[in-house]
């Protein structure tokens, strides 16, 4: 097993083995651990695995399926929104009657007044009992051990809630919080007839149970009821993650086809250095059984210690990434098997076929080195194409990710060389006039394109990967930064009332605070398009926008259009009873100029004809709204405020004066939201760089592989040069120039490619402005260092006749 150590060939096989090892299972811990870790999320923002709703309680059948599914836990809950009384005081709340068990994930942080410390418990009220958050303790003008009425029934304020592990407010959710036991909601009676409400069962339970239990009840569900599930949930549709997950997925997939490029390359001078030994087992008498056990036996033996390397070291690093995240996640045990599988693939399906079309050669041709028959070397291409689709689907883990990633990979990966084939040809031509020299470097790259294309493609994806990892961590942020405008608001402020305006204005003008204009926020649900209901008007456009038809939208009126803000068409609204709509939220749910729109709130209806549509700038750090009405259409309505302002940091001491002034606002401060989103780029960037590094590794050991794969062309071209008359000088300046066109040539492709990148991305972000920077010179740096090494290194000299590749 040692002896295989020997060979050069067989090194770099067992580095491509190792680097691929790695980087599967690296993928594969890290996807398991990131899906723990997102169902866990989605468990508590859902607050349980599966929940039963209904605008109605579910039937005696249903809740007798639940009582009867073994491995489970449940709760119930009823939302709905209610008045709660203090005198003459009232207080619109969104109220939650909540079962003992509740809440299934999780935990409640409560407090025991107003301004205390918070705590976390895993229960809720008791009968006779309610919590309420603290702004509706404010506008009550209330504190804990006081009676409020709710309907028929009077509840003793006993603890003020600070967060429910499944609220799912949105950033303009103004209604403070009341949680109290179901027990109680009978006696209240505030849910008659014909009352609104939303009844939830919760169910925690394992994925067999809860599979199970899904299966019961869907074929029961009312007209009325849904559920929802950690599979089904919006809460489930992690987007720019799932797209983190498919680049992550083909950067990992590109440094396999590289490991299994130079394994494949390797291949054949690996099966030629075993030629002798396998024509002198045959000359003897050795059995096909014998000689494949001792050769290709022998390799696989050999492999399995980078292979096991690579998998130690990925699984090292997966246990310091859960210790990074808490949480009691378990090590996913399985990434490690699949890990192993991987580099076996890798060496069943680019190396052993070449090895034992060569073993089934007759001892005379071995010894003669003669390589394979044309029909042989074909059916070894052939699986060596058909190797990166189990691969693929190994690392995806299901189909609907296998095809998006083996597109990709094929488009980078037979793409970019099929692109390069012209560029080739052209310079195989221009190569003429050339000095000597250049033009037998140059005419030794052309002519050899099964080799000379593939070694370019790894050469310049993996340097652009790694310029633009670098880059992007590094400038990105900071040149978002810069082009924010100067003092540009620092602090969003919500949940301002009509009377809270005038001295809101009074502090930020005695604090020399730079204010944005204050827009009102009314919560509504869009109901009706053109007089017809919403959800008939919008399934004739085959339910597009469907999550704007499920929730209460924030509506806002201005006077004029935001800055952040450009009319696409239309106009801007000048009467009462227009709006403007944001244009890719109208092109979702198919809306056009001149449709009449009504919503739904707390008070009367509201209806409105789109006169415009606005394209809006999400990332201008100012309120921004997808409905702006004229002013005077809202009037009727419940409404809070919200405004952004800017205050310097050496001031922001005074926010705590703020808070004392106004209570019931909610402060959002953009610096931390700026500082969350640089750790974010920094990690990201991290993760990157050090995918560049390993597809650069894997280049390299591509790079070494065809070395090897041409060592003996290359002896033969020497030597006819040397017969010729060539001197060393030559000889050497050929390898170098040889070694600057191919490298310089991927540095100045990676570079193209760096900047066609980064230009959409100036576009977008940067005004317009490229956003260059010196870390392009990265891929000429790496490619000196490369051409210098072929420089200093003495030329591959004629072989002897007779010996040994």
């Amino acid at each position: 097993m040692f002896k295989a150590w020997r060979s050069p060939a067989f090194r770099v096989q067992a580095l491509a083995v190792l680097v691929a090892a790695f980087a599967m299972t690296a993928m594969l811990i890290l996807r398991d651990t990131v899906d723990q870790r997102f169902n866990q999320r989605t468990a508590v923002a859902l607050g349980a695995d599966l929940i039963l709703e209904g605008t109605r309680f579910p039937e005696p059948e249903q809740r007798q399926l639940l009582a009867e599914a073994e491995g489970t836990r449940h709760t119930e809950s009823v939302t709905f929104s209610s008045v709660l009384i203090n005198d003459e005081t009232f207080l619109l709340a969104s109220i939650r009657a909540v079962s003992a068990g509740f809440p299934l994930y999780g935990e409640i942080r409560i407090s025991d007044g107003r301004f205390t410390d918070p705590y976390a418990v895993n229960h809720g009220p008791e009968p006779g009992h309610v919590w309420i958050a603290g702004t509706g303790l404010d506008r009550l003008g209330l504190q804990t051990g006081e009676f409020i009425t709710l309907g028929e029934r009077s509840l003793l304020i006993d603890k003020v809630i600070v967060q429910e592990p499944d609220q799912q407010a949105g950033f303009y959710s103004m209604n403070p919080r009341a949680l109290i036991h179901l027990d109680d909601l009978p006696d209240t009676g505030v849910l008659g007839e014909g009352s609104r409400y939303r009844h939830s069962l919760l169910v925690a339970a394992d994925d067999a149970p809860r599979q199970r239990l899904e299966d019961r009840l869907t074929p029961g569900l009312r007209p009325d009821q849904e559920l929802e599930t950690l599979a089904n949930t919006e809460l489930r549709s992690r987007g720019p993650v799932e797209q983190l997950f498919l680049w992550s997925q083909l950067a990992v997939m590109l440094v396999v086809l590289l490991c299994a490029a130079a394994i494949y390359l390797t291949s054949n001078h690996r099966a030629r250095h075993q030629q002798t030994l396998c024509a002198v087992m045959k000359t003897v008498g050795a059995r096909q059984t014998t000689i494949v056990r001792r050769l290709l036996g022998g390799d696989a033996l050999a492999l399995l210690i980078p292979t096991l390397i690579g998998i130690g070291l990925a699984s090292a690093l997966g246990i310091y990434l859960i210790a990074l995240m808490g949480g009691g996640m378990a090590f996913p045990v399985s990434a490690p098997l699949l890990g192993l599988i991987g580099p076996v693939l890798l060496w069943l399906g680019f190396a052993a076929p070449t090895l034992w079309a060569h073993l089934g050669l007759p001892a005379t041709t071995l010894l003669q080195q003669r390589d394979s028959q044309p029909g042989r070397q074909r059916w070894t291409l052939l699986i060596a194409l058909l190797t990166p689709i189990p691969i693929a689907a190994l690392m995806s883990g299901s189909l609907a990710s296998l095809w998006p990633l083996l597109l990709l990979t094929f488009a980078i990966a037979v793409g970019l060389p099929l692109l390069l084939w012209p560029l080739m040809s052209l310079l195989d031509r221009a190569s003429g006039r050339m000095p000597l020299a250049a033009r037998l470097a140059l005419r030794r790259l052309s002519r050899r394109k099964a080799t000379t294309l593939p070694l370019l493609a790894a050469l310049v994806v993996s340097l652009a990967v790694l310029s633009m990892s670098i880059q992007t961590g590094r400038q990105l942020l900071s040149d978002w930064r810069s082009t924010l405008p100067e003092n540009a608001p620092n602090y969003f402020v919500i949940n301002l009332f009509d009377q809270d305006l005038a001295p809101f204005n009074d502090w930020l003008a005695q604090h020399n605070s730079d204010s944005r204009p204050l827009y009102p926020v009314v919560r509504a649900r869009l109901t009706a398009i053109n007089g017809e209901p919403v959800r008939e008007a919008v399934t004739k456009e085959e339910d597009r926008g469907d999550r704007a038809l499920n929730r209460d939208l924030s509506l806002t009126e201005a006077d004029a259009l935001p800055d952040s803000n450009v009319m696409l068409e239309g106009r801007w609204i000048e009467r009462p009873g227009e709006v403007t709509v944001e244009s890719e939220l109208a092109e979702s749910l198919g809306l056009k100029l001149g449709d009449q729109l009504t919503f739904t709130g707390a008070a009367t209806p509201i209806e409105a004809e789109i006169v415009g549509l606005r394209e809006v700038d999400w990332e201008s750090f100012a309120p921004n709204f997808y409905f702006m009405f004229s002013p005077g259409t809202l009037d009727a309505q419940s409404r809070t405020w919200i405004t952004s302002f800017y205050l310097p940091p050496e001031k922001s001491k005074a926010l705590g004066s703020l808070v004392q002034q106004f209570p019931q606002i909610s402060l959002l401060d953009v610096n931390a939201i700026l500082a969350t989103l640089e750790e974010i780029v920094a990690q990201a960037s991290r993760a990157a760089f050090f995918v560049g590094l390993l597809l650069m590794l894997a280049a390299l050991l591509v790079l070494a592989a065809a070395l090897l794969a041409s060592a003996d062309q290359m002896r033969k071209d020497n030597h006819l040069l040397v017969v010729i008359g060539a001197r060393q000088n030559l000889l050497r300046r050929t390898a170098a120039l040889q070694a600057l066109f191919l490298i310089g040539g991927a540095a100045l492709l990676a570079n193209l490619i760096h900047v066609a990148a980064l230009f959409p991305l100036g576009q977008k972000l940067f005004d317009g402005e490229l956003p260059l920077s010196l870390w392009l010179l990265l891929p000429w740096g790496v490619a000196g260092l490369l051409v210098l090494t072929a420089r200093l290194a003495p030329p591959l000299r004629p072989a002897a006749r007779g010996g040994k590749a």
